[in-house]
């Protein structure tokens, strides 16, 4: 098995709780916050089936993975919790920008 990456923005991580639900998440938080707090890392969901409503909250993804993020489903978690997942890869930049919309949207943040 070998040595997932350092997690950093924009990375897409599949990993499963102590209950057995799978959970892909996107890591949206900076990168000089994870290094200010190292032990936890911000995700938002992102829902992987193809059932996830296409709305101003929303931002498609193509790769790594196909999903849909959702804007209003954002999740602390530890990285040990995501470590122990598989990385899946990185979003490009364009897509992210559309991410951070949403999120933006959400949460009623302005630019």
């Amino acid at each position: 098995m070998s040595t997932p990456p350092p997690v950093r923005r924009g990375q897409v991580w599949s990993a499963t709780t102590a209950r057995g639900l799978k959970h892909t998440l996107l890591i949206i938080e900076a990168d000089a916050a994870m290094s200010a707090y190292p032990l936890t890392v911000v995700g938002a969901v992102c829902d992987t089936t193809g059932t996830a409503p296409d709305t101003l909250l929303s931002a498609p993804i193509s790769k790594p993975v196909g999903a849909t993020v959702i804007g209003t489903q954002l999740h602390t978690v530890t990285v040990s919790f995501l470590t122990s997942g598989t990385y899946l890869g990185i979003v490009p930049a364009e897509q992210m920008e559309t991410v951070s919309r949403a999120i933006r949207l959400s949460l009623d943040l302005s630019d």
